[in-house]
């Protein structure tokens, strides 16, 4: 939102110009702290964008101002933290151009102890992403004599990551610590590589394999207290990270790749411009027609977890 003195009018300028308003937000300019759910996600925002959390009237308000006035609004996960309205119900309406993604190709059969099993983590915010444990839990496999290299991916140019996430990593470990996922795990699962992301409250996830398509999903859950546990089930388990790795690319196919975009955004201006009543329901399992023209995408989990 642009902080000018005209800013609780763009959206009224707009539909003067006869401007149809989509909200997408991204991160820092919807999360208002005291509305955060999770205690602990809250927490990993203050120790990463401290600053944030004195901006929270202003956010707030700006929130506010948004949902009264846009078309629609389509906020993934982070429209049960205080945005408080979603007119497309997903857990991301992030997309990949899946022809920039190869499929992993280094087909480790390493189970720990006879060689590297290789894990990769991007710590860009690393308060927010559990940095930390992970590091720990990684020396912690060490220490019981498993082969495990982590590979820190800071400040690295985005080729350069495709390309170590198609030829040398065996596992992705996105984030620990906030319920959902990002950009980076998509793209390990692009990669057809286990993917590991908190998935662990159902206020979040609940909705979303209920109404949604998350069900499909197949991201391993972790959390700092079972990230070791987590971890040494995937490297001494060489045909779990195989089949999850299909289903990880199988998933990016059907749901966040360029088909699915032309999808949910024909169905976004077909209800802008009253073609359609509603797409609350565009995703739903049951009901929704596109997560039922291919097979549900089938994984070993159960609600993101590994079952012994």
């Amino acid at each position: 939102m642009q902080k000018t003195s005209l800013r609780y009018f763009q959206a009224q300028l707009l539909k003067l110009a006869q401007k149809k308003i989509i909200i997408i937000p991204y991160g820092s300019d919807a999360h208002v702290y005291k509305d955060i759910k999770s205690t602990a996600w809250a927490h990993a925002l203050m120790i990463s964008y401290p600053f944030a959390s004195r901006q929270q009237h202003q956010i707030s308000k700006d929130i506010n101002y948004w949902n009264k006035h846009a078309d629609i609004v389509i906020p993934g996960m982070m429209g049960f933290d205080g945005i408080g309205r979603w007119d497309v119900l997903a857990p991301s309406s992030l997309v990949l151009d899946l022809n920039d993604w190869n499929i992993n190709t280094r087909t480790s059969s390493s189970s720990g102890p006879e060689s590297d099993v290789v894990l990769v983590h991007s710590p860009n915010h690393r308060g927010c992403k559990g940095t930390e444990f992970i590091i720990n839990a990684v020396e912690k496999l060490q220490s019981e004599g498993l082969k495990v290299e982590l590979k820190l991916l800071e400040g690295v140019k985005n080729d350069e990551v495709r390309s170590i996430l198609s030829k040398e990593a065996d596992i992705l470990v996105e984030q620990i610590i906030g319920t959902g996922h990002g950009l980076s795990a998509l793209e390990g699962m692009a990669a057809g590589i286990p993917t590991i992301s908190n998935l662990e409250d159902e206020t979040y996830t609940l909705p979303m394999r209920r109404w949604s398509f998350f069900d499909e999903c197949p991201l391993v859950s972790a959390t700092p207290e079972n990230i070791a546990d987590v971890l040494r089930k995937l490297i001494t388990n060489v045909k779990l990270r195989s089949d999850l790795g299909r289903a990880g690319r199988e998933y990016v196919e059907k749901y966040h790749g360029l088909d699915s975009a032309q999808y949910l955004f024909k169905n976004v201006f077909d209800y802008m411009y009253g073609k359609k009543d509603s797409i609350i329901n565009l995703y739903h399992p049951i009901l929704g027609e596109y997560p039922n023209r291919t097979p549900k995408i089938r994984h070993p989990l159960v609600q993101n977890k590994i079952v012994d």
